[in-house]
């Protein structure tokens, strides 16, 4: 280790030089990049926002026990912080040397000598600060088994979608445990769903079913390239627009840009983990479920099965519809990026780094938070993959989890 670090102690440029961008933000990047590339592949929903908040709660210690040092002190100690609490997240992949090289890569602009009396002090602080989050989660839950007892088959009930798994995404994951001393999650469950029976449904069945289709003839070209943009994984979308907005204002603020991504983070797995504790009590069926099903079921005594049919979004997750996580996710990072803009206006543009279909890379202009959160809710359905009500109350849900998380993390955050 020590011969690793030499190398960069040869370079005279060291000694007083510091990142110039935020350093927070790097390593949110490049969490990011890890999940989001091929040697990950993307990680189920609450685990996709469990370990950003992992690693930003290490990097949050970490600042806090370094306040009072240089900055280049202050980005060795996150970085060291944010090295090993994503190695532990995933130990057992092919990432030590990834990982290694993306810290490696910010040595040389940080500046301080990592063999230096200064530069070890930095070390075991992010270090230590990366261990106590580590041993906070080591029994939070998300690696318990819990079984799942398939249902009968009626009409609302969830099944398999077609090529996904027979037990639906991570049914742990209802029963982790909220970051920030949030509480019990079943205070944030949602209000029962529309029934199948009731005379109202037929309505969110033909919307879906219509601007979903993945030949769809009433959707807007629009509203097909809204599927698109937001189908990226919802905790590194939001993430990147949350850097758009708040820029390299706080880059010189160590503590103060690891207070901001601590809190979106948290906020982002607490609203997934409400959002599966919502899906496994309702156990909603998927639209292309629905659409497929053979028979009468509707209250007005239609027909409208349609074995052929298929969403725009392919596949369709293989976990319950109601509630939408996708939108939950949105509904939380508004809300904590509005909460740091004082306002919903916004003037940013944001690029989704998920192709599909032919589909290249597709660039927005954002003006309204609001508004992003909805549009993200509503890709949903005009991907095919989630009813509107799913989407609606999802957004609800994860507004409500955010001002909740906001409201107890600066006397709570320290419950990792």
């Amino acid at each position: 280790m020590k011969l690793f670090y030499t190398l960069f102690a040869l370079a005279g440029t060291l000694a007083n030089a510091a990142y110039t961008g935020d350093i927070v933000q790097y390593w949110v990047d490049q969490s990011a990049i890890l999940v989001n590339g091929t040697i990950i592949g993307g990680l189920p929903s609450p685990p996709s926002g469990w370990f950003e908040a992992m690693v930003q709660a290490s990097v949050l210690l970490a600042a806090t026990e370094s306040t009072s040092e240089s900055l280049s002190f202050q980005q060795l100690v996150v970085s060291h912080a944010a090295h090993d609490a994503l190695l532990w997240t995933f130990h057992g992949t092919r990432l030590y040397a990834t990982v290694n090289a993306k810290l490696k890569a910010a040595l040389p602009a940080i500046g301080l000598d990592p063999a230096s009396s200064s530069g070890g002090k930095a070390i075991k602080i992010g270090r230590n600060a990366a261990q106590t989050a580590i041993v906070a989660r080591a029994d939070d839950g998300i690696n318990n088994f819990v079984d799942y007892t398939q249902q009968a088959a009626l009409p609302g009930v969830y099944q398999a979608t077609p090529g996904g798994s027979p037990i639906p995404d991570t049914p742990q994951a209802q029963f982790i445990r909220l970051f920030g001393g949030v509480g019990d999650v079943k205070k944030f469950r949602a209000p029962s769903p529309p029934s199948v029976n009731s005379s109202g449904y037929e309505a969110y069945f033909e919307y879906v079913k219509s601007q979903g289709r993945r030949n769809s003839t009433v959707r807007k070209a629009y509203d097909t390239e809204t599927a698109y943009f937001w189908r990226e994984s919802s905790p590194i979308q939001w993430n990147r627009l949350a850097h758009a907005v708040i820029g390299n204002s706080l880059a010189t603020d160590v503590l103060a840009s690891a207070k901001f991504y601590a809190q979106l983070n948290y906020a982002l797995s607490n609203a997934a983990i409400a959002s599966w504790d919502s899906k496994y009590f309702y156990n909603s069926w998927r639209p292309v479920t629905a659409i497929r099903r053979p028979g009468i079921w509707l209250a007005s005594g239609k027909d409208v099965s349609d074995a052929t049919w298929e969403p725009l979004l392919t596949p369709t997750p293989n976990h319950q519809d109601y509630l939408s996580t996708h939108a939950t996710f949105g509904g939380a990072a508004a809300a904590v990026i509005r909460a740091w803009n004082k306002g919903d206006a916004i003037n940013v543009t944001v690029s989704s780094n998920v192709t599909l279909d032919n589909v290249g890379v597709i660039t927005r202009r954002v003006t309204n938070l609001s508004a992003a959160a909805i549009e993200n809710g509503q890709s949903r359905v005009f991907g095919g993959i989630h009813f509107s009500f799913a989407s609606e109350e999802g957004n609800c849900i994860g507004n409500l989890v955010a001002l909740e998380t906001l409201r107890r993390f600066d006397e709570h955050w320290r419950e990792i």
